[in-house]
Order: structure tokens, then sequence, then C-alpha cells
């Protein structure tokens, strides 16, 4: 992802990263999706982080993770989780799921010895699936 920058082509993007696992568009936008591991041991371990390249008119104007996707552009607004908002209103707060954190966290409980590595294959394929 470090070869990607703000204006390249689709064309020089594919030049740059190699071909991406699939590629989807919605109105006019186009997202390459790449699957990356961030280190030496993510790789063996056969994990893997999503990236995405949005294309808008044809030259890229967003790149990286799903949780920082949108870090090339000046942000408008932090929204932040008040707990004291009571649960009979009407607002509903979604907390997004976060494929990295999974991930860590059912590493960890493997290397703990709390699961086998047959139940870690099960749950991080279960977690996968989800996104």
């Amino acid at each position: 992802m470090n070869q990607v920058r703000v204006g390249m082509t689709k064309a020089e993007v594919i030049a740059a990263m190699g071909p991406p696992v699939s590629v989807s568009a919605k109105e006019g936008t186009e997202y390459l999706n790449y699957k990356l591991s961030e280190t030496g041991d993510d790789a063996f371990m056969g994990w893997t982080t999503p990236y995405y390249v949005r294309i808008v008119n044809g030259k890229v104007d967003a790149f990286g993770r799903h949780g920082d996707f949108d870090s090339t552009k000046t942000p408008t607004i932090r929204i932040e989780k008040d707990e004291t908002i009571k649960q009979d209103t009407n607002m509903k707060l979604e907390e997004k799921p976060d494929l990295y954190k999974e991930l860590v966290k059912l590493k960890e409980l493997k290397d703990q010895g709390i699961i086998t590595d047959e139940e870690f294959e099960s749950k991080k394929k279960e977690i996968l699936k989800k996104y």
C-alpha cells in the first residue's frame, strides 16, 4: 500500500500492487479489494488484513484498511458513544465489528491454550465469513 497514491489510475494501482482479490462497484465508484499481511508473522499464520482502493472518475481518491479507509480526507465530525444514553430512547448506537481485533483476540485464546488449533481454525473461518 505504500506505493498507492491519490490520483493514480486503476492500471497504475494494479501495476504497483498486483491484481486485487476482488473488484466491486457502486454508483460510479470502483473498489479494488486486497488482502495483505502486516507482518511476517501474520503471513506465516495465514492472517491477512483487508485493504481497499477506491477509484472515482478513473482516479484513486482514497485507500486503506476498513477502519481508516477515508483517512486521506479531512475529518468532518467525530461522534463518540455516550454510555449515559438511556436504553429506552429511539437512538440506536451500533458498533462495527473489527476484523483485526477479533482475530487478535482469537489468536490470544489459542496461544494461551484456551482453545485448540481446530477450534481456532473453525472460529477464524467463521469470523472471516462476516467480512
